[in-house]
């Protein structure tokens, strides 16, 4: 009888951690209204900068612990996740799905039209 092998429980790509740290960093610095502070936006966002980078496994509690520390104290890698998320969140706020009427990105689409749309006093 063959030996059954089980699914890992505990493979975790920290990675992730780390770009939903920087996500969550960048929009607590905006001021502009740039983007939408939405659970979908920040999820679209995520992915978008996560297919860019290479993925940070870990195994264990205390793995996860060093990946995650050694990520954040590489300062070139923190340059790099910062310019992938940056690169992500402009693309995704450019094409919202924002499920939230008052998003700011959808709001501001609407004025947009309506400024269009509006006679001009020529």
């Amino acid at each position: 009888m063959a030996e059954q092998h089980k699914p890992l429980k505990s493979l975790e790509n920290q990675m992730e951690r780390a770009v939903l740290e920087m996500v969550n960093e960048i929009l607590l610095m905006e001021s502009q209204q740039r983007y939408c502070f939405c659970e979908k936006f920040c999820n679209d966002a995520a992915a978008l900068a996560l297919n860019n980078l290479k993925p940070r496994y870990a195994t264990s509690f205390h793995g996860s612990l060093r990946t995650l520390e050694a990520i954040q104290a590489d300062q070139e890698l923190q340059r790099l996740i910062r310019l992938e998320v940056v690169k992500a969140m402009d693309k995704v706020a450019a094409n919202p799905r924002c499920p939230e009427p008052e998003c700011p990105l959808l709001l501001r689409d609407a004025e947009t039209i309506e400024l269009e749309l509006a006679p001009s006093d020529n």
